[in-house]
C-alpha cells in the first residue's frame, strides 16, 4: 500500500507540474512567479472600516469613503512630496476626492 501511495503522489505531482509548465515553461519563469506571489502575500493589509450608527452623518461618511481614510493623501505626498507645495497637494487631493 505504501508503494502505491508514493506512486500516486508522484503521478499527482507530475500532473501539477505539467499544468504549471504550460504557464511557466522555464525554471526561471516559475521562480519569478513564485517570488512575485510571495511578495504580494507580504504586502500590508488594506484599510478596513467598521462603521456603526451613521444616521444623519452622510457627509462625514461620504468623506471617509472618498478620501480612502487618508490613503489618497499619503499617496499624493509619496508621489509629489518634493515637487508640489502643500496647497497644491491639498487641491489635488480635493480634486481626486470630489471630481
Amino acid at each position: 500500500m505504501e508503494k502505491n501511495m508514493k506512486h500516486y503522489n508522484i503521478e499527482q505531482d507530475m500532473r501539477y507540474l505539467q499544468l504549471l509548465s504550460q504557464s511557466f515553461p522555464t525554471i526561471a519563469e516559475a521562480s519569478t512567479e513564485i517570488i512575485n506571489l510571495q511578495a504580494i502575500l507580504n504586502l500590508p493589509k488594506g484599510t478596513e472600516h467598521f462603521l456603526a450608527d451613521i444616521h444623519g452623518e452622510y457627509e462625514a461618511f461620504l468623506h471617509v469613503l472618498k478620501n480612502a481614510s487618508g490613503n489618497i493623501k499619503r499617496k499624493v505626498n509619496e508621489l509629489f512630496g518634493n515637487t508640489l507645495r502643500e496647497q497644491e497637494k491639498r487641491e489635488l487631493c480635493s480634486l481626486i476626492y470630489y471630481p
